[in-house]
């Protein structure tokens, strides 16, 4: 007979009864997922997002983006890289800022998030 340890540990839930940030996050996006499942590009909606979680996935400004669900925005941090007009070509000078993208499914949207990281 095979014990409840042993069998948690074939099926890779060494995890257990344990509570991590990470999995209360997880959990709460699969809820949200199952009652509003991604589209067929793998996009998750904007119903099924958490305030103040980091997500992954494909934007105008960076791969990464804080969804604010406040004001219904990504927020993102844009680096830009401009020539240095009196040192040009030597050096270069680099601009970096918050930046807002809209979900891609809202008109003018730019940013479509595919997994969530961390909050």
């Amino acid at each position: 007979m095979i014990s409840i340890r042993q069998t948690s540990v074939r099926s890779g839930r060494i995890g257990g009864q344990k509570r991590t940030s990470a999995k209360t996050l997880s959990a709460k996006q699969n809820i949200l997922l199952r009652w509003h499942p991604r589209d067929k590009d793998g996009t998750i909606p904007v119903e099924a997002l958490v305030d103040g979680a980091w997500y992954q996935g494909s934007g105008r400004t960076a791969p990464i983006a804080l969804w604010d669900s406040h004001a219904g925005l990504f927020r993102t941090i844009g680096i830009q890289t401009w020539p240095d007009p009196a040192n040009y070509p030597a050096t270069r000078r680099r601009i970096s800022g918050l930046k807002s993208e809209k979900h891609i499914q809202s008109p003018g949207g730019t940013f479509s998030p595919q997994k969530i990281i961390a909050r």
